[in-house]
């Protein structure tokens, strides 16, 4: 029990890393680009949510209702299931617990994600907005919203960096993305 639990810890890092590159690959894939007849996502994010929180005063909801900063409920699960078939294969080709280790973190992941995400585009003085990690993810997602083909990780910009998509801040995103 001990080494399955050890193990599972060991696989939470890889885990987030994984994330990094699932998210990355899901924003510019599906999210950026309509895949045959599926397009949910595509006009979801990049049609409407881009259309309405750009890359100016409009990047936060102010005034404005906070519609379409997060995906609907039912879509939450889906980059979870996405990855059922590779998690399966970690499993049976591995281990298990690695396999739940990854999977833990690909869904807090997630979780923390929609969550930061919202909390972008709908601040509220939270404490944790006021700290410089959450600064500086708001003005690299402010950036994305800028030009979309850059900063496609909103939460860990690992795969940003090594597939060469990071946009550095002007002095212009860093005023506007702060308030």
């Amino acid at each position: 029990m001990i080494e399955a639990i050890t193990i599972g810890l060991i696989a939470l890092p890889a885990g987030l890393v994984y994330a990094s590159f699932a998210e990355w690959a899901i924003h510019h894939r599906l999210m950026h680009h309509p895949i045959f007849r599926f397009n949910h996502f595509f006009r979801g994010h990049a049609q409407v949510h881009h259309g309405r929180y750009q890359a100016d005063s409009t990047y936060t909801a102010g005034g404005r209702p906070p519609s379409d900063v997060t995906f609907a409920w039912w879509a939450m699960p889906f980059p979870i299931l996405l990855h059922v078939p590779p998690l399966t294969a970690l499993a049976v080709w591995v281990s298990t617990p690695a396999a739940v280790g990854v999977f833990i973190a690909f869904a807090l992941y997630q979780a923390t994600y929609e969550y930061l995400h919202y909390c972008m585009h709908v601040p509220h003085g939270r404490w944790f907005e006021r700290t410089g990690a959450f600064r500086w993810i708001t003005t690299h997602h402010f950036q994305h919203h800028g030009k979309h083909d850059t900063n496609l990780n909103v939460i860990l910009p690992i795969a940003d960096y090594l597939l060469g998509t990071r946009q550095r801040p002007d002095q212009r995103a860093l005023a506007l993305s702060q308030g």
